[in-house]
This record gives structure tokens, C-alpha cells and sequence, in this order.
């Protein structure tokens, strides 16, 4: 769990923070008055600027743990349109928007944080081993869609994106929208609910299956008055809703807050992986072991020096009880599938390598033990339902052990990586 600190000059007003967040299942410190180091560290600082207006530079103090800091902000004062991000702030968030938005506001930030942070790492990783640095992604246009009837909306999101240089695509139904989704990238979807909310939120929810557009940001339009359909919207994962009958101003600039915490995830998402690449085998989404160990060593320090915790885990891939032991060029075949299937279902943030012919290390930055385990169970559980095969004829399916643990107060990248070796397989480890 991260570390997040609510800051602001006011005692009273870092407490409703800290109780706005609580209300998102968020746990939040809050600090009042003059600066002061966080006594357990600072991962995410939330500075409230009450009146909506961005504080100077000078004001916000560093932190050496520090991932992000966020401005919050009313949410009837965002942030300025626009895909340039504030000099002082990685974010910003509304305290006063529903639970369920908040935390996801803060969710998306985090995620961000850990990307940046991760693309930062393995630049450094592979600067080490004289690495070539990967060319800088496409600048790309800014573009939305808009689904569904006309309205005054499409004219206002029209309006917002030409002063930004971006362009509106339209689809008045559903279905020319789903294909539009599909054909080509967007940076947000705007669906008007006002007179046919349940397409609406239909279409929300059909978003959120998809893993390509899962964090595709979202804003709902409904009818006057219609609060139903705006929380359904929240709880299926808009990024805003507005009224028809309402400002769209406000809506629009927590649209393009969600539009610039996406594009910089993406765009550090895309750079970790080249480097990944690099350092490895694109085919497999892995790394090679000796850069994995470069890399499992940096994470180590880096995580020693921020206080935030790291866990490995470890996939051992064994034929089945009563299966027959496949035949060594089979095995190397279907251990190479099952590589590359691990590399697509880890998270962005998360670094994995073949360390044995039937092992498979899982770096996880900022994860625990549990959660780590929660995620190689689930990696194990989508692979062993694979059709995949370890032989011919008689050759039955695979079973995965796992192993998960955390780095120890003191403990290197190679000390952690030989712990978990010795526990995931015993008789390679004392080979």
C-alpha cells in the first residue's frame, strides 16, 4: 500500500481531506502548517487549494519518497484544458466529487506514478548496461468520440479539442461507435445519456470489458436532474458526468485532467516495454536473466532508499501428476508459450524473466506479498487453462507452484532472487 499524505495550511480543512478520502476507502495522513517530513514516508501528496487555484512552485516542499503530488482541487474548478501538464503537479483530484470518482482519480494517479517511475528505472537499468536507448514514441493528434443524438455537448467538446489542436469523431448509434473504438485510437469517449440512458451506460460498462479500453476516459451526458444514471455512470467507470442542462465547462476540464494522466501513463507504458525489449525477448514480453538481475538490484536499492515494499514471486511450470515427461525439445517449446504468456499477463510495472528451464521470476514494484501471490495465482490459473500441451501422445496438461515473498530490511536483488530460488526449487538451488 502506498503512502499518501493530505497537506494544507489549514488543520481543519487537511482533516475533511483526510475524511473525503476515508469516505473513498482511501488511508490518508493529513498534515497541517508548515512543511514537515511524513515520520513513515510520502509516496502521493495531495495539496488542497481550496479556492481552485494552483499554488507556487515554491510551496510544495520535496519529499525524497515522493511519487506524485496532486492537486486538490472543487469540482467546479478544475484544472485548464490542455495536454501540458503543471510544473508543480503530476495530477489533480476533486475532493468533493463522489467516492467512487475519487478513488478512482486517485487510482488512475497512482498507476501513472508507478509507470513513470518504472520507465525512469529501466532507463537507468539499461543505461548501465550500455543499452541503446528506444526511440520516443509519435507524437500523436488528440482525439475523442462522441456517441449518440445531437446535442449542445458535442458542439462544447468540439469547440474544447479544436483550441487543442484535437479533432471530435461522431457516431450516433452504438454499433458505428463500438467500430470506430476499434478501428482507430482515441484519447476519450463522450456518451449522451439524456435521452437514452441505458445505451449509455451499456456502452460505459462495455468499456470497461474490454482490456484495450478499459481506462479509456469517459464522460456520460444525462438528463436533467437524472442522478441515477449519473452514479451508474461513476460506478461503471466515467471519468465525468454533467447534465444537459448544466455548465459543461467543468465536465469537460476533468476530461482532459483524465485525458493527460492516460496519455502519460500510455506513453510510459510504451517506453518501458521498448526498453523491455531491449534488455530482452520481445516475443516473450520478458527479460533476459542478466539484465533481469541488473534490473531486480536497482529495484532493491531503489526500494530500500523509498521505504515502499517489493515482492517477487516465482512460477515453477511442472507436467501434471501422471502425465508423461515430455521430451526436452517439447518441454523448451512449451516453456517458451508459457513465457510469453506470463509476459502479456503481468502488469506494465512488473518485470519477469526465465530463471531455470521451468521457472519463471516475477519482479513487482510497490506490491506486497499478498498481492503478488493474488496476481501469480492468477497468472497460473490462466495458463493451466490453456490448451497448451507439454508433449505428444500421452503428455498431459501443466500445473504451476508458486512462490511469493517480499525484500527483506537489508537484503540485495540477488540475496531476495536466491531466497525465492531456494524455496520454489530446492534441488536447483543447490545445484
Amino acid at each position: 500500500m502506498l503512502r499518501i499524505v493530505v497537506r494544507s495550511p489549514d488543520p481543519r480543512t487537511a482533516r475533511d481531506a483526510q475524511a473525503a478520502l476515508a469516505a473513498a476507502q482511501i488511508e490518508a495522513a493529513a498534515f497541517a502548517g508548515p512543511f514537515r517530513q511524513a515520520p513513515d514516508g510520502e509516496d502521493i501528496a495531495v495539496i488542497v487549494l481550496p479556492d481552485g487555484e494552483f499554488a507556487n512552485c515554491q510551496e510544495i516542499f520535496p519529499s525524497p519518497t515522493r511519487l506524485a503530488v496532486l492537486a486538490a482541487l472543487p469540482a467546479d474548478r478544475p484544472p485548464p484544458n490542455g495536454l501540458e501538464a503543471h510544473a508543480c503537479f503530476q495530477g489533480a483530484v476533486a475532493l468533493n466529487a463522489p467516492p467512487k470518482l475519487l478513488a478512482a482519480q486517485i487510482d488512475g494517479a497512482i498507476r501513472n506514478a508507478l509507470a513513470r517511475e518504472e520507465r525512469a528505472r529501466r532507463a537507468a537499468t539499461a543505461a548501465e548496461l550500455a543499452v541503446r536507448a528506444p526511440s520516443p514514441a509519435e507524437a500523436r493528434k488528440l482525439k475523442a468520440l462522441y456517441i449518440g443524438a445531437p446535442s449542445a455537448m458535442f458542439l462544447s467538446l468540439e469547440r474544447a479539442l479544436t483550441e487543442q489542436g484535437g479533432l471530435v469523431a461522431a457516431a450516433f448509434s452504438s454499433y458505428a461507435g463500438f467500430d470506430h473504438l476499434h478501428d482507430e485510437p482515441f484519447d476519450a469517449v463522450v456518451l449522451n445519456g439524456a435521452h437514452d440512458p441505458l445505451t449509455a451506460i451499456s456502452l460505459c460498462a462495455a468499456l470497461r470489458r474490454n482490456t484495450s479500453l478499459y481506462h479509456l476516459p469517459t464522460m456520460v451526458v444525462t438528463g436533467p436532474g437524472d442522478d441515477k444514471t449519473g452514479q451508474a455512470a461513476i460506478e461503471r467507470g466515467a471519468a465525468a458526468i454533467v447534465a444537459a442542462n448544466q455548465p459543461y465547462g467543468p465536465a469537460l476540464g476533468w476530461l482532459f485532467e483524465a485525458i493527460r494522466r492516460e496519455r502519460s501513463r500510455r506513453g510510459a507504458e510504451h517506453e518501458s516495454r521498448a526498453l523491455r525489449d531491449l534488455m530482452g525477448e520481445p516475443r516473450t514480453g520478458l527479460f533476459s536473466r542478466a539484465p533481469f538481475e541488473a534490473h531486480l538490484a536497482r529495484l532493491a536499492i531503489d526500494h530500500h532508499n523509498s521505504g515502499r515494499v517489493l515482492a517477487l514471486a516465482m512460477l515453477r511450470v511442472c507436467p501434471a501428476i501422471g502425465a508423461r515427461q515430455p521430451s526436452p525439445q517439447m518441454w523448451k517449446r512449451g516453456f517458451d508459450e508459457i513465457s510469453s504468456l506470463t509476459g502479456r499477463l503481468i502488469r506494465e510495472t512488473d518485470s519477469g524473466a526465465a530463471v531455470g528451464g521451468d521457472l519463471i521470476a516475477i519482479a513487482m514494484p510497490a506490491t506486497d506479498a499478498k498481492q503478488a501471490r493474488r496476481i501469480a495465482e492468477r497468472v497460473a490459473s490462466v495458463a493451466e487453462c490453456t490448451a497448451f500441451a507439454a508433449g505428444e501422445g500421452g503428455a498431459g496438461p501443466l500445473v504451476f507452484e508458486q512462490s511469493c515473498t517480499e525484500l527483506q530490511p537489508g537484503e540485495s536483488g540477488a540475496a531476495l532472487l536466491a531466497r525465492l530460488t531456494r524455496e520454489a526449487s530446492p534441488e536447483l538451488a543447490q545445484g
